[in-house]
């Protein structure tokens, strides 16, 4: 399992942007991904990439939001590893 290697909020500079509903103490941000309708979570303790649920209360219900992004997840999830923002939980 990844988790992150930095404080969660840097995660803002890679388009991240705050969950829906619930406090930003909660330091759980998501980023929308219009290519494969995916999402991204990131909390201090967890890093998971998901399928797109239209129930979902954390994030935006459509996935072609202003807020999407063209990559695929897997080019954001290499981005997140070169820039040494991810780690192997364990390490």
């Amino acid at each position: 399992m990844l988790i992150p290697n930095v404080d969660v909020k840097e995660f803002e500079r890679f388009g991240f942007k705050p969950c829906r509903g619930e406090s930003k103490d909660s330091q759980r941000y998501y980023l929308c991904i219009a290519r494969g309708c995916k999402f991204i979570f990131v909390s201090p303790v967890c890093f998971d990439i998901q399928d797109w649920k239209k129930d979902d209360p954390r994030i935006h219900k459509k996935p072609n939001c202003r807020y999407r992004d063209y990559r695929t997840a897997t080019d954001i999830l290499y981005d997140l590893i070169k820039a040494d923002m991810l780690k192997k939980e364990g390490e």
